[in-house]
């Protein structure tokens, strides 16, 4: 099934939209962004204060009933589009991530707190996913007051500017819970990836003071919530860099035409715009399924959205760069900046010949699982293919 929106619904979310691109244009257009990246790094501090703090896109995927605004996943999912659009430095998809992940844990002062100071501003929540049911990455230690967790993580999303680090560790009993650890309590080194627009770092922690936010978390949900909003990122980058292909190859004149004219040039762009138009239908099934959707129908979705978009972003960023020719393959041009984006997302949290084999076991009778962490529907986190 495929989420529908009234045409109210479809103007608030293009002010919204509008809002918010308005907000990144002004701090960091898109003359002089290849520069800006290569100088500043995958950080932009300025731009995300003016978007959490003035804007408050942060508190939009925090429940009213926790304080935030509560808005529809396809709020969400548009502005995470526009930010890969935009290849926005700024830590929107770990802050949707650790909303979802706090907002699925029972209201407690510690968790109420974290989500009061996302929604001003104030606040980068990082989030380790797990890596898989029966290896977690990190253990937890004692009860009450007196929690410990050690372990360690690599391609971890923000984390070396977050304030928090959220991770799932199972405690002595086997039982997984939901952790909270302050980052002065972690040592955290920034990777040198393929990436330069996003800050993926690797997280350690040596019997770090923890709290305990999720007795029972939703691992699995959480985890294909998390698929879902780096499929918006990568639908972004190929939205935009098929515009910008299509856009350069109707002005680009060649041999007395537009080099856009030649058949070999319209077939490519045509069969990356179908591409891009299945990962658009991809993501609104996939935004239905979070929303509305049951366990089964939203991992379906979630496998579905990370191998559509990562195929169309791979797709539109390559032939993006061959179509701008040589000035595509020059370090100053933003057209290399999308393709290490899309290479990144790509393997992130599972290649697509892994989402594949899970849709795979999704669709056929698998047996009786047995043993700790059985039902949570975790699956391993590739830790290949990024660093450069």
């Amino acid at each position: 099934m495929i989420l529908g929106t009234t045409p109210t619904e479809r103007a608030d979310s293009d002010i919204l939209v509008s809002t918010v691109e308005s907000a990144v244009h002004r701090l960091d257009p898109a003359g002089g962004r290849s520069e800006r990246v290569h100088r500043d790094g995958p950080f932009d501090r300025d731009l995300w204060a003016l978007l959490a703090g003035e804007v408050g896109i942060g508190a939009l995927a925090v429940p009213e009933d926790r304080g935030g605004l509560g808005a529809s996943l396809h709020d969400i999912a548009a502005v995470l589009t526009l930010l890969g659009a935009e290849l926005s430095r700024v830590p929107y998809l770990s802050t949707v991530i650790a909303t979802a992940v706090l907002a699925d844990a029972p209201a407690s002062t510690a968790a109420d707190e974290l989500l009061a100071r996302i929604v001003a501003g104030e606040l980068v929540v990082a989030t380790v996913p797990p890596s898989s049911v029966v290896d977690h990455t990190f253990r937890a230690e004692g009860a009450g007051e007196n929690v410990v967790v050690s372990g360690s993580a690599s391609f971890v999303v923000d984390a070396d500017i977050a304030d928090v680090v959220l991770v799932f560790a199972p405690a002595t009993d086997g039982s997984v819970g939901l952790y909270s650890v302050a980052a002065g309590g972690l040592t955290t080194a920034r990777m040198t990836t393929t990436d330069g627009t996003r800050v993926l770092s690797t997280v350690t922690a040596d019997r770090a003071s923890a709290v305990l936010l999720n007795p029972r978390p939703s691992v699995r949900r959480l985890r294909d919530h998390a698929l879902v909003a780096l499929g918006c990122d990568s639908l972004g980058v190929a939205s935009r860099t098929l515009d910008d292909a299509v856009a350069y190859a109707g002005s680009r004149v060649q041999f007395g035409r537009a080099v856009g004219g030649f058949q070999a040039v319209k077939h490519r762009l045509a069969e990356v715009a179908v591409a891009v138009e299945l990962a658009k239908s991809s993501v609104a099934h996939a935004v239905w399924a979070v929303e509305r959707g049951t366990d089964h129908e939203l991992s379906e979705a979630a496998a579905i959205t990370a191998i559509v978009c990562d195929d169309a972003a791979s797709r539109a960023t390559a032939e993006n760069i061959q179509v701008h020719g040589g000035i595509g393959f020059t370090w100053e041009h933003t057209a290399h900046l999308y393709y290490r984006r899309a290479l990144t997302n790509a393997v992130l949290w599972g290649s697509g010949a892994e989402h594949a084999q899970r849709l795979y076991e999704l669709a056929a009778p698998a047996p009786a699982r047995v043993g700790p962490g059985a039902d949570s529907g975790a699956v391993p986190v590739p830790a290949a293919g990024l660093s450069s």
